[in-house]
C-alpha cells in the first residue's frame, strides 16, 4: 500500500490551507500554528433556522402563467415571471460550532514579559518547523523545534470513540531521558451565542444557534437573527475539551486548563447538538448536551483510553476502509515539495504523475472523514467550516455540488460512505410532497436548487437560472441507481424504490406536450446558463455587458434562461424513468401504474439535436449562449455522471456532446474547481488523455492546501478530481469493464488494485511503459462479465479459459471467483495508435 501525504512548511493563514480531519460527524481543522493554535471543530448537525415551510402563495398560478408562455415561445416573459414572482427564501447555513486554542508555553494566567516573548515568536524562534497528514492511518502531525526543545502535536478523530483527540509532547532536542518540559493552556469558545468556561481539566461551553442568517452573497441586515431563547426552536450545542492523560500537572481558572511540567498530554474533544433527526422533536436545554457529552468522556477515563489505544482503534477502523483502493502512478517527482508547491508546478507544466494518484486517494480519505453511515450527507463544504457566514452558506446545492461530492464513492470502493446521501434523499423526499403539492399541485415530491438540514425543498431565492428548478431531487435520485449498479444490493434497492417512484409520479404531472406533440418540461432551464433571445445584432450590441465566463449575464431584455426541454431536463428523467421502470422489474413489482406511465411518456420525448457548431443542443432551440465558456456543462449530463449517450450506443450524439464539450474549452480562460473536475471525468468518457492530462494540471491551481478552493471554500472540486482519475483508469458505464481508457502518456508505468465496476466486481491492473502487464477481476456475485482491454489475449479463471476477440472477453463469473487476465504487452493501453 502506497503511503500518501499533504505536508507544508508553514501554518495555515486561510482556512482552505488547513488539513481537515473527521469521522462522519465530527470534524477538525487544523491551522497547525506552532505557539497560538487555533483548531475549528464542527458538527455535522449544527446548522442555523428549524424545521419550518415557507409557501409563496402566488406561485401556482404565476408557474401556469409561466408555463404556458414558455411554450408559446415566449421564454423572456416566462423568465420575468419566475424572477418577479416564483421564488422562494434562503435556506438555513451550516455553522462552525467552536474553536479549541492550544497556547503553548503558557503556564498559568500571569500576563508577564516572558510570557509574551513566548507566545510572540520572533523570526527564528521556530525552526524544523512541519505539518503533514497522513492518508495512510488518518492522523495530522504538526513538529516544529524551539529553543533545544522538540514539539510535537498529533490529531485524530476516532470514529469508534465518537471523539477527537489532540496527543501533545515536548522533548529536549538531543534525545535521552524524556525531560518534562510541555506547558501549556487551552480553552474554547464560538463565533455563536455561546457561555464558556474551565474546570476539573475541561474547557467547555454551550450555546445556541442563530434562528436564521443570511447568505454572505446578499446585501441585506442583519445577517444574524436570534430571537428570545424560551421561544427559539434553534438549535442548542456544547463543546467539551478534556485531558484524560498527562504525566504533569493540571489546574483550571475559569477561563483555561493548564498542563505544566508534563512530556505528554492527551487531550479528548466532543462535540454535539440538540437535533434528534428529521422532525424529531428536541430539547431546548443546552446543558443536556454538555452532560451527554461529559459522560462519553467519563466512559473514556473509566476504561483508562489512552493514546496507544485511541490511535489504535481509530486506525483499525479507517484503514477497514482507506485500504481497499491502492493506485501507484510511479514515482512522486516532486514527492519532496509541500503539497501547494507541487500544485503549483504541477500546473505549470511539471511531470507529476503522482500528484494524481495522490489526488485520488485524497478524495476517498475526505470521504472516510466526512460521510460515514449514520452521519449527514457531505455538504458544500463536506463537514467543515471556519465562519459563521461560510460562502453560499455551505449548505446543500443540487445542481451539481451535493452530487458531485458523491462521484468517488462507488468506483473507489466505499459504497457505504454513499449511504447518508441515501438518508437525505429519503428525508427530502419526505419533505418535497408537501411543496409538489402546495406549489404545483402535483403528486409526488420534488426539491429545487438547494437543500439543508431542515431538509426545506422550495425554490430558492433571486435569478431564475438557478433559484428555480425543479429537478433537484431527480438528479439526486441517479445515485439510487449508481449505487444499485455496482452493489447489486436488492434490498437497498428495494428501500429507496418509493424515493425513485415518487420522484417520477411529480415529473410525470411536470410534463406538458409542446406545440410540437412532445411532452416536455415547461418552463426549463439549463442550470445557471443563459442564452441570447435575439440574432447577430444583439450580441453585438452586448458584447461590452456580457463576462465570457460569467454564470450570471445580465439581466438584460434580450437574454433569458427560460425555455422547454432543456437537454438536461430531459436526460434526467429518461434516466429517471428508465430506473424506476427496471427497478421495478427487478422487484417484480407489476401493480404499480408509474412505471408503465413512465415508458409510454418516454416516446414522446423530443429526441437529441445537433445546432449549427455540429453541437450537442443545450436548449430546445439552437440559441445562442450569451457565456460560451461559462462554467456549467449541464447538457452533458447525459454523458457523465450519466450513461445516455455513450460511445458505442450512440456514436453520432457522442460525437456532437464531445463538439458541445471542445467548444466550452475553447471560450474558458481555465479550468479550476468542480467546473475542472467534471470536464476531466467528460474527457475520460470521450477518450482524450491529453485534455484529461491538460485540465488535471490546471485544475489544482486553484486549490488551497486542504484542498478546498480558494475563496469559495468548496469540497466538491477535489471530489470531482478523483471521480476524473478513477474515470480515467476504469469505465463500466456501456455494459462492459474498460481498462486504462484514458490514460496520459506521462502515466507510463502504474498500478491499481481494488477499483470497482457495475455489476458487482472488483478490479485490478497494473501496466509498465503505456503495455497493460496483468489485471484481476474479482466477482462480488454471479453475473455476465464483458471486459474490454487494448492487448487483452484471454481470460481464466474457474478452470476455465476464454479467449478474447477485438481486445474484448465475456464470461459468466461466480461469486467469489477471481479471473487473471493475460495481454499481448504488444498495444498501448487507451491509445488509437500503436508505436
Amino acid at each position: 500500500m502506497k503511503d500518501y501525504y499533504l505536508w507544508e512548511k508553514q501554518p495555515a493563514e486561510q482556512f482552505w490551507d488547513a488539513h481537515y480531519l473527521g469521522n462522519g460527524s465530527l470534524g477538525m481543522s487544523v491551522m497547525g500554528a506552532p505557539v497560538l493554535e487555533e483548531v475549528y471543530i464542527n458538527e455535522d448537525t449544527l446548522w442555523s433556522g428549524s424545521e419550518g415551510f415557507y409557501l409563496n402563495p402566488q406561485h401556482y398560478d404565476r408557474f401556469t402563467e409561466a408555463r404556458r408562455l414558455a411554450l408559446e415561445g415566449r421564454g423572456k416573459e416566462a423568465n420575468t415571471i419566475i424572477n418577479n414572482d416564483m421564488e422562494g427564501r434562503w435556506l438555513e447555513t451550516y455553522l462552525p460550532l467552536a474553536s479549541l486554542h492550544i497556547t503553548m508555553g503558557q503556564a498559568d494566567n500571569r500576563r508577564n514579559m516572558p510570557l509574551k516573548m513566548v507566545i510572540e515568536p520572533q523570526p527564528g524562534d521556530i525552526e524544523d518547523y512541519r505539518r503533514c497528514l497522513s492518508l495512510s492511518d488518518a492522523m495530522e502531525t504538526v513538529s516544529w523545534i524551539r529553543d533545544g526543545i522538540r514539539y510535537r502535536r498529533e490529531y485524530f478523530v476516532s470514529y469508534p470513540d465518537r471523539t477527537a483527540y489532540v496527543y501533545c509532547t515536548a522533548e529536549p532536542k538531543e534525545g535521552g531521558s524524556r525531560g518534562k518540559v510541555l506547558d501549556f493552556a487551552f480553552g474554547v469558545d464560538s463565533s455563536l451565542h455561546y457561555i464558556n468556561g474551565a474546570e476539573d481539566g475541561e474547557a467547555f461551553l454551550t450555546g445556541i444557534a442563530p434562528d436564521h442568517a443570511e447568505p454572505s452573497y446578499t446585501a441585506v441586515a442583519p445577517r444574524f437573527i436570534y430571537k428570545d431563547p424560551e421561544n427559539s426552536d434553534a438549535l442548542r450545542f456544547a463543546c467539551c475539551a478534556r485531558v484524560i492523560s498527562t504525566d504533569g500537572t493540571v489546574a483550571s481558572d475559569g477561563a483555561r486548563v493548564y498542563v505544566n511540567g508534563a512530556s505528554y498530554a492527551l487531550l479528548a474533544v466532543r462535540a454535539g447538538t440538540s437535533y434528534a433527526g428529521f422532525r424529531v422533536p428536541r430539547d431546548r436545554d443546552a446543558g443536556k448536551v454538555l452532560e451527554e457529552l461529559r459522560k462519553g468522556l467519563d466512559g473514556l477515563q473509566k476504561a483508562g483510553r489512552d493514546y496507544e489505544g485511541a490511535r489504535k482503534d481509530h486506525v483499525t477502523d479507517y484503514q477497514a476502509l482507506y485500504n481497499r483502493v491502492d493506485l501507484d502512478l510511479g514515482t512522486e517527482l516532486s514527492g519532496n515539495l509541500p503539497t501547494t508547491q507541487r500544485l503549483h508546478f504541477c500546473g505549470e507544466g511539471v511531470d507529476d504523475p503522482s500528484l494524481a494518484a495522490l489526488m485520488l486517494q485524497y478524495s476517498r480519505y475526505l470521504t472516510i472523514a466526512g460521510s460515514r453511515p449514520g452521519s449527514q450527507a457531505l455538504n458544500l463544504q463536506g463537514i467543515w467550516n471556519d465562519t459563521p457566514n461560510p460562502p453560499w452558506s455551505s449548505n446543500y446545492t443540487n445542481n451539481i455540488n451535493v452530487e458531485m461530492n458523491y462521484w468517488p464513492c462507488e468506483v473507489l470502493g466505499l459504497p457505504e460512505c454513499h449511504l447518508p446521501m441515501m438518508d437525505l434523499l429519503t428525508e427530502l423526499a419526505d419533505a418535497g410532497k408537501q411543496t409538489a403539492k402546495e406549489y404545483y399541485h402535483m403528486n409526488g415530491w420534488v426539491a429545487h436548487h438547494n437543500a439543508d438540514l431542515w431538509r426545506s425543498t422550495e425554490p430558492s431565492c433571486e435569478d431564475a437560472s438557478w433559484s428555480w428548478w425543479p429537478f433537484g431531487g431527480a438528479w439526486m435520485c441517479e445515485h439510487i441507481w449508481t449505487h444499485y449498479e455496482f452493489t447489486q444490493d436488492r434490498e437497498f434497492l428495494k428501500k429507496m424504490y418509493p424515493v425513485l417512484r415518487e420522484a417520477a409520479a411529480f415529473m410525470l404531472d411536470f410534463l406538458v406536450e409542446s406545440k410540437d406533440g412532445y411532452l416536455v418540461t415547461a418552463p426549463s432551464l439549463s442550470p445557471e446558463n443563459k442564452f441570447l433571445t435575439s440574432g447577430e445584432e444583439t450580441m453585438i450590441k452586448l458584447i461590452d455587458e456580457v463576462a465570457k465566463e460569467s454564470r450570471c449575464s445580465p439581466n438584460h431584455p434580450c437574454i433569458s434562461a427560460v425555455t422547454i426541454g432543456s437537454t438536461m431536463d430531459m436526460s434526467i428523467l429518461r434516466e429517471l424513468f428508465s430506473n424506476v421502470a427496471r427497478a421495478a422489474q427487478i422487484l417484480d413489482i407489476s401493480d404499480d401504474p408509474v412505471p408503465v406511465q413512465a415508458l409510454e411518456s418516454m416516446k414522446k420525448f423530443p429526441p437529441y439535436r445537433t445546432g449549427r457548431f455540429g453541437q450537442l443542443q443545450e436548449w430546445y432551440e439552437d440559441y445562442e449562449e450569451c457565456t460560451p465558456g461559462m462554467s456549467h456543462t449541464s447538457h452533458m449530463y447525459p454523458v457523465y455522471p450519466g450513461g445516455l449517450i455513450t460511445e458505442t450506443g450512440t456514436p453520432e450524439l457522442f460525437e456532437a456532446a464531445r463538439r458541445s464539450l471542445e467548444r466550452r474549452l475553447l471560450h474558458a480562460k481555465r479550468q479550476g474547481g468542480w467546473p475542472g473536475s467534471w470536464k476531466i471525468s467528460l474527457m475520460a468518457r470521450f477518450k482524450n488523455p491529453l485534455e484529461c492530462g491538460h485540465i488535471l494540471k490546471s485544475t489544482g491551481e486553484n486549490l488551497g492546501a486542504g484542498m478546498l478552493t480558494e475563496g469559495s471554500q468548496q469540497i466538491d472540486a477535489i471530489f470531482g478530481l478523483g471521480a476524473g482519475v478513477a474515470e480515467m483508469l476504469l469505465q463500466s458505464h456501456q455494459g462492459f469493464i474498460e481498462l486504462l481508457p484514458a490514460v496520459p502518456v506521462d502515466w507510463i508505468d502504474g498500478s491499481f488494485r481494488g477499483m470497482c465496476a457495475r455489476g458487482g466486481f472488483v478490479v485490478s491492473a497494473s501496466w509498465k511503459r503505456g503495455r497493460l502487464t496483468g489485471a484481476e477481476i474479482k466477482a462480488q456475485m454471479n453475473g455476465a462479465c464483458r471486459i474490454k482491454a487494448r492487448g487483452l489475449l484471454r481470460v481464466k479463471g474457474s478452470g476455465n479459459t476464454w479467449e478474447a476477440a477485438d481486445g474484448m472477453a465475456e464470461w459468466e463469473a461466480r461469486q467469489g471467483e477471481t479471473y487473471v487476465l493475460e495481454f499481448s504487452g504488444e498495444e498501448i493501453a487507451g491509445r488509437e495508435y500503436q508505436i
